[in-house]
């Protein structure tokens, strides 16, 4: 009987997790049938293959609670579309996202407000 679960890997205390085909019987880090993708959950990273998970599920491999609640989410990335690359974002790119978050916010607090009232009298000014 095959099952699909999760495979723990990573480092301790910062896991991720492999989403694999494999034997009911063997042992959680036992040889795979196939790997479908991954889990990060600190990043909330979601990688795998919806194609092969759905032709798995149709050949009668049975999912474990946990991983049939990541394969009824969307992914973050397909593997269908090709490998998975992680885009490293520098310090000025996340800061201008945090910005434009802010922005587009209806609710913000009072030192928020500030801070960009500030940035934009600097901006005005120069």
């Amino acid at each position: 009987m095959l099952r699909i679960r999760l495979q723990r890997f990573g480092k301790k205390k910062a896991p991720i997790y492999r989403i694999v085909v494999i034997e009911r019987a063997k042992k959680r880090q036992g040889e795979p049938t196939e790997v479908l993708g991954f889990y990060d959950p600190k990043a909330k990273l979601l990688v795998y293959n919806t194609e092969r998970s759905k032709y798995w599920q149709e050949k009668g491999a049975q999912t474990t609670e946990t991983t049939k609640f990541l394969l009824n989410k969307t992914p973050n990335h397909d593997l269908l579309n090709g490998p998975y690359q992680y885009t490293f974002e520098t310090r000025e790119v996340k800061a201008k996202k945090k910005e434009e978050l802010l922005k587009t916010r209806t609710k913000k607090t009072k030192a928020v407000r500030k801070k960009l009232e500030a940035a934009n009298k600097e901006e005005a000014s120069a």
